[in-house]
């Protein structure tokens, strides 16, 4: 017999929104619902607290603990204990094993019987600091630096770190993980919040922002490759789907360069997995898979294609590549600027520098294209509440009438459910992991 348990902790914060030493800890709870999805940059949770609580007060000084003690008759409102702002953590688990579900901050309280509290993760501290750190103007000052003069920053080659050093300055409990490659000139507007700034990365970019929960601390994920594709797996997809296109206005020059490097050779996709809680999760139809509506998808059903251009400093004419079906239809174009300059008369210097620009536009195409064309599983399948899945890890399915719903595939989103109605996982399936 499983037995179901919860528990929250609830932190006072400080001005920073950082977690401080006072804390609160509730046993019970009557339903959560937390939604997980690596393409919405928030993960949700919704709680349904009762209005009155019974408590056991277990320290007086810096922190103290409330538990559900029906032998107490020391009664509380739940709105003395969660306020916005402050942290919180959600455990759920069976039979004394708690596995962190959830965490962020409390955005809203509201209603009275019961009690809903609304949350977001971590990128509530996101939403709530500028990507540009500026302080009031001072008379001698210069025009550029005074926003209303100076909307805009640009930001050239290293987005990276600019991105890492904003989020190292806010201290807030959560490790940083970038896998993102040259990005050319990015203009960003002092008055985005940082969650702005990762939007406008999607938008123009499709990297992609999420919160990775792990055991004992989330991690930030800036990332051109969310669906996790290995190397082998990114390899294939340039030999199969690399248009070759000579560079315009170079003579047989483009066609040399074009040719041997069509493998990876980036430093920067850091393909490491997630760290999973105890391996990775098994499923098996008609046992531990409740009910699912999914369906196969096929690669080669979508003929699409993709494009990447970069401008060189001293050429009007851009250098670029494509992936995707040859006729497919044409559903994204980025284009890139460089400081790199092409010396005319000095062919062996160019050549370097074409080969260069082209292995980075192979390298930023492969992951985009990759996500376009794939192989796998689309739609869910509600399970119970364990094994534990997040959002990216793969998956194991067995046991399926149709072979072709066997195998490992990763997860696009997952919906938590506890409380009356027991304690259900909704997964929503993505490509298949070629392990090849």
């Amino acid at each position: 017999m499983l037995n179901l348990n919860s528990k929250i902790i609830i932190y006072e914060t400080d001005d920073a929104l950082q977690p401080t030493s006072t804390s609160y800890e509730f046993r019970y709870v009557k339903d959560i619902r937390i939604n997980s999805n690596y393409e919405t940059l928030t993960d949700t949770a919704t709680i349904q607290m009762p209005k009155k609580i019974n408590t056991n007060f277990l320290s007086a000084q810096e922190a103290f603990d409330v538990v559900v003690n029906t032998l107490d008759s020391s009664n509380k409102s739940i709105h003395d204990f969660f306020k916005l702002d402050y942290f919180i953590e959600i455990f759920l688990g069976y039979n004394g094993d708690y596995k962190p579900a959830f965490r962020g901050y409390i955005t809203e309280v509201k209603g009275d019987a019961p009690i809903t509290i609304e949350c977001q993760d971590l990128m509530y501290a996101c939403k709530k600091q500028k990507v540009v750190t500026t302080e009031p103007p001072k008379i001698d000052d210069d025009p550029k630096n005074i926003t209303s003069q100076n909307p805009t920053i640009t930001v050239k080659k290293d987005i990276k770190g600019f991105i890492e050093n904003r989020l190292n300055e806010l201290q807030v409990p959560f490790d940083v993980a970038l896998e993102i490659e040259d990005l050319g000139e990015l203009l960003i507007k002092r008055e985005w919040s940082i969650c702005q700034l990762f939007d406008a990365l999607k938008e123009k970019h499709k990297v992609f922002s999420y919160f990775e929960l792990g055991d004992t601390k989330n991690t930030l994920r800036v990332t051109n490759n969310p669906a996790k594709f290995s190397r082998n797996e990114l390899n294939q997809v340039v030999d199969k789907y690399l248009i070759d296109i000579p560079i315009p206005g170079l003579g047989g020059l483009g066609s040399i360069i074009s040719s041997g490097i069509n493998s990876l050779t980036s430093s920067l996709l850091n393909l490491i997995p997630s760290q999973l809680f105890g391996g990775r999760p098994k499923f098996r139809f008609f046992d531990t898979i409740i009910h699912d509506n999914l369906k196969v998808t096929r690669e080669d059903v979508k003929n699409v294609r993709l494009r990447v251009e970069k401008y060189l400093a001293n050429s009007n004419t851009p250098i670029y590549t494509e992936m995707g079906d040859p006729e497919g239809q044409l559903i994204g174009t980025w284009t890139l600027h460089d400081n790199e300059t092409i010396i005319p008369d000095d062919e062996f210097s160019s050549k370097n520098v074409l080969k260069k620009v082209q292995e980075e536009l192979r390298d930023y195409i492969t992951p985009r294209i990759a996500l376009e064309r794939t192989t796998g599983l689309s739609g869910t399948f509600t399970t119970f509440g364990e094994p534990f899945v997040r959002p990216t890890d793969s998956v194991e399915l067995s046991n399926a009438e149709d072979p072709e719903k066997n195998g490992v595939f990763q997860v696009k989103s997952v919906v938590r459910t506890y409380g009356t109605g027991g304690y259900r996982q909704e997964i929503e399936l993505g490509r298949q992991v070629n392990e090849n």
